[in-house]
């Protein structure tokens, strides 16, 4: 019995949790700003701006400049929409919806290898047609405006990517 527990005792010292499911030589990431195949001519720098700052709030991975980083990610806003999402019993617009389509790549550099990929990564959010303050949703108010639901929708993306780099499970 003295054998077997021993047995187990050193196997499990071999475990550790780093809270990350990145290798353990990825320290840091460049996030060069994604390309735009949009018409919108900012929208490109704006999710670029608000994946860098999540990562950033995050803490496990230091931003460095792509030469020199051990992870790049590579990213394409694909679409950027707002649409009408229903009206009201006149047929006038009562909600309009945003939304933005990500193709991301995270690459790793010291390896030379792709580490994940999605071609089609989206984020939706609504707001009022009539520009009314958004109510409280939780702790946060919903989106008043087509330029909050569109940093909504960033912040989505950018807290899937972050998941995506790093989670366990």
């Amino acid at each position: 019995a003295v054998v077997v527990a021993s047995a187990l005792l050193l196997g499990a010292c071999g475990y550790s949790f780093s809270g990350t499911s990145l290798p353990s030589h990825i320290s840091t990431i460049a996030i060069p700003v994604f390309e735009n195949a949009t018409l919108d001519a900012t929208i490109a720098s704006e999710a670029t701006q608000g994946i860098t700052e999540r990562i950033v709030q995050d803490n496990r991975l230091k931003i460095a400049r792509e030469a020199n980083a051990d992870c790049v990610l590579e990213g394409k806003v694909k679409a950027y929409e707002r649409n009408v999402y229903n009206y009201n019993a006149a047929q006038q617009p009562e909600e309009y919806i945003v939304v933005v389509r990500l193709a991301v790549a995270l690459k790793d550099r010291v390896k030379n290898r792709d580490l994940w990929s999605e071609e089609e990564l989206t984020a939706t959010a609504t707001y009022p047609a009539d520009g009314s303050p958004g109510a409280i949703q939780g702790d946060a108010a919903l989106p008043a405006s087509e330029g909050q639901a569109r940093e909504a929708s960033i912040e989505k993306l950018a807290q899937d990517i972050l998941a995506r780099t790093l989670e366990q499970w």
